[in-house]
């Protein structure tokens, strides 16, 4: 069993994300690493990117997250993390990039997850900005996306699976899976059966090169009672599931400016950590933010950010039940207060967190 994670994501740094690093898309009119890339050409966008792995995350960070008292980094990685190039599309290496995050958390005794979070196709909107809607999950019908997620997997077992600061591998990051809506009908997403087949198999790939000792982390994809019986074999070692827990923008988000609101939010995290903690795997919180619904239209931004620090302390209280949490995100360049560990965990006590 692994010690009790405290940590956080470094989102923005290997895949752009345009709420966390604004600067890079301004005045482009794109919103992702691939219009980015049309909008600048593959040799302007690739010098953009390697000045932007060089600086975005340093050994700094690192030092700052150990003396904050987190213990661990999850790391949102592309499809093309060892470079692609094709006559469509180049994408550069952010492997030497991620061998720096190796060092730097060996010297500050911190641990990292790698997380494979975007695939040919799309998975889902797991990585798209706060304010996008929109949901891309064509991966499954993609003709070469299972195999190239599959392939990156493996390279990224071979090259880190024996090293010391390598928490585990998380296969996919939040795919949205097809649900069943009705007696006949189904919700958009990827068809449970392939994420469950895919799932075994991607094990079976990281775990010829990565000892049962590192963890894989597989994604409730927001049903965590979708997976009974699931990788329940004695083959099957030291295997997690992942949630997400969001309040800012579906069906459940409630206002936490009223003690009903709040309190509800708070239940929601208590369920769902419940459930999965009851099909007998050991639970993480990959993701969560201080961001919810504050409806209130005389709220000042200096009562947000009490309103989200409040938020946050209760929702920590609530992950005790959990094997750990990984906070949304390090940084941003404009210090979201809801979003950005440097300002949403500074203020509160070390106990509070451990």
């Amino acid at each position: 069993m692994f010690d009790r994670i405290r940590g956080v994501n470094l989102s923005g740094w290997f895949i752009l994300e345009p709420w966390v690093t604004p600067s890079l898309f301004a005045a482009t009119g794109a919103s992702n690493d691939g219009e980015l890339q049309q909008v600048l050409g593959p040799a302007a966008y690739n010098e953009r990117i390697r000045e932007h792995y060089e600086t975005f995350i340093s050994e700094l960070d690192f030092k700052r997250m150990s003396a904050m008292g987190l213990n661990a980094v999850r790391i949102p990685l592309p499809w093309y993390a060892f470079g692609s190039q094709n006559e469509h599309e180049s994408y550069i290496s952010c492997i030497d990039y991620i061998d720096r995050a190796m060092e730097w958390a060996n010297k500050y005794e911190m641990k990292v997850l790698l997380d494979l979070a975007t695939v040919p196709g799309g998975q889902g909107d797991s990585n798209s900005s706060p304010t996008t809607s929109d949901i891309v999950a064509d991966w499954h019908s993609s003709a070469n996306g299972r195999a190239t997620a599959l392939e990156v997997l493996e390279r990224l077992a071979e090259r880190y699976g024996e090293q010391d600061p390598l928490l585990g591998i998380e296969l996919l990051d939040s795919p949205v899976m097809s649900v069943r809506t009705g007696l006949f009908s189904a919700s958009v997403g990827i068809p449970s059966h392939y994420l469950r087949n895919f799932y075994r198999d991607a094990y079976e790939v990281v775990r010829r090169h990565m000892p049962t000792r590192k963890i894989v982390v597989f994604s409730d994809s927001g049903h965590p009672g979708a997976w009974k019986r699931f990788m329940a074999g004695d083959q099957y070692q030291n295997v997690v599931m992942d949630l997400h827990l969001y309040h800012f923008r579906d069906e459940t988000a409630q206002d936490i400016t009223t003690p009903r609101g709040l309190t509800s939010a708070i239940q929601r995290n208590k369920a769902l950590i419940h459930e999965a903690k009851s099909l007998k795997f050991p639970v993480i919180v990959g993701e969560w933010s201080g961001a919810a619904v504050l409806s209130g239209s005389s709220v000042t931004p200096e009562g947000r950010r009490a309103y989200e620090r409040v938020f946050v302390s209760n929702q920590l209280a609530t992950f005790d039940a959990a094997d750990g949490w990984f906070f949304q995100t390090w940084k941003t360049e404009r210090r979201l207060p809801a979003w950005d560990a440097r300002v949403a965990l500074a203020p509160l006590e070390r106990a509070m967190m451990e």
